[in-house]
């Protein structure tokens, strides 16, 4: 069983293989068949707090939204770990250990909106200063002047950075390890698991931006969410190769 005290585990020198990816997918899918609703309104959660905040507070929601949906998502992460460990879902724990650890909450929700200023970046080279504030501002009428091409190159954008807390954010909020060891044993899984990682985050990224044109992507989109937490138990408890 994972230790999620224990930080210093790490996984064999070998590098992953590329069929470590289905193993991750395999679980997933496993986990979402044995409890379909509640992994759906997890998975849903922090989409639906992201839209209310930024629909429902002019000016500051979205930017209120990047700051606050990594926490939401922090505390899904508490409750998928506990239905797979304990075997059921408790909002209440999950909350008081969040709570408990408010320190690194505030870091990888600082590292989260991180990611939508690089995307605010490439919004700027791309297009001008003025898009940039109008995205960063939920302003509709500056948005309205994006194609779909174009906001669908910004979404993808995105994923580059948000490598950075692939491994980081359940290390911290599961396996307790601070934020700089975190981010150094990111890079490390990161590296170990190029194969797998990188045909994980071009299907990733290519949803992302095909939700663009096709909405519907975004239900397998969310289906996708337990991979990264079974790729972080592989690297902390490595199963043999099927």
């Amino acid at each position: 069983m994972l230790a999620t005290e224990d930080v210093s585990l790490l996984p064999s020198s070998r590098a992953w293989p590329l069929r470590r990816l289905w193993y991750w997918c395999g679980s997933a899918w496993r986990l979402f068949r044995h409890v379909p609703v509640r992994w759906a309104g997890l998975a849903l959660l922090p989409m639906l707090v992201e839209v209310i905040l930024q629909l429902s507070i002019p000016l500051v929601g979205v930017a209120l939204s990047k700051l606050l949906v990594p926490v939401v998502s922090m505390g899904c992460l508490l409750m998928l770990d506990q239905r797979v460990r304990d075997g059921c879902f408790d909002p209440a724990r999950g909350m008081r250990r969040l709570r408990a650890m408010r320190g690194r909450v505030l870091q990888l929700a600082l590292l989260s909106a991180g990611v939508f200023v690089f995307q605010l970046s490439v919004v700027c080279l791309w297009l001008d200063p003025q898009a940039a504030l109008g995205m960063a501002s939920g302003d509709m009428a500056v948005v309205a002047r994006f194609n779909r091409l174009q906001m669908a190159g910004v979404l993808a954008s995105g994923m580059l950075p948000a490598l950075l807390l692939f491994f980081t954010t359940p290390h911290m909020v599961l396996g307790n390890a601070p934020f700089c060891i975190a981010l150094r044993d990111n890079l490390r899984w990161l590296h170990k698991g190029w194969r797998p990682l990188s045909g994980y985050m071009a299907v990733l990224t290519g949803l992302v931006a095909g939700s663009v044109f096709q909405p519907w992507l975004l239900l397998p989109l969310l289906m996708l969410g337990p991979v990264g937490y079974w790729a972080y138990r592989d690297a902390i408890d490595p199963r043999p190769a099927d």
